[in-house]
């Protein structure tokens, strides 16, 4: 006997549309709500669902609903609302471009690129002031990988250590 009355009322949706959605092609969070609609369809406990798969089961109500609305369209990826990005086409293409040149032919003193720089760089000719972070989000965006800094360790100085040596020697003779 249902404890709910959580139906799937859309005559779109059956067993074998889910199946032959789901087959190759969305993301992995796509097959999970596939997964639990069969579950809805198959009379399932919406605690076991949600414990099952590890989601809410507000989720899944929210997901059942979305469904009987939309059809399977509703199982798809929803556009979350958010601020639109800066990163524009122009300024991408741009980025690119530069990024691929050593940064002393725009006029600064490194030998390669890293965040700061790019970071310089944006704020200069572009005007946008963006932290480490989206630096690093905009240059996966563009498909550009740096590498990470190397650190450069100063030589010795041999006659520090010259002077350094002799007065052990003479600590260790004058304490025995």
């Amino acid at each position: 006997m249902r404890k709910t009355k959580l139906i799937v009322t859309h005559p779109e949706v059956t067993d074998e549309t889910l199946n032959e959605y789901v087959s190759g092609r969305g993301p992995i969070r796509m097959g999970l709500r596939i997964a639990v609609l069969q579950g809805v369809m198959d009379n399932a406990p919406i605690d076991q669902l949600s414990h099952r798969h590890k989601i809410s089961r507000q989720s899944i109500y929210d997901l059942v609903k979305r469904v009987n609305e939309k059809g399977i369209t509703g199982v798809e990826e929803r556009k979350r609302p958010g601020r639109p990005s800066s990163l524009t086409d122009e300024i991408a293409k741009d980025l690119k471009e530069k990024l691929v040149q050593p940064p002393m032919s725009q006029g600064y003193r490194q030998s390669r690129w890293d965040g700061p720089l790019v970071r310089t760089y944006l704020k200069e000719k572009h005007n946008i002031d963006i932290r480490r972070s989206q630096i690093i989000n905009w240059l996966h965006i563009i498909e550009f990988s740096m590498q990470r800094g190397r650190k450069k360790h100063n030589k010795a100085d041999t006659e520090k250590q010259d002077v350094f040596v002799d007065t052990l020697k003479k600590a260790s003779k004058s304490t025995t």
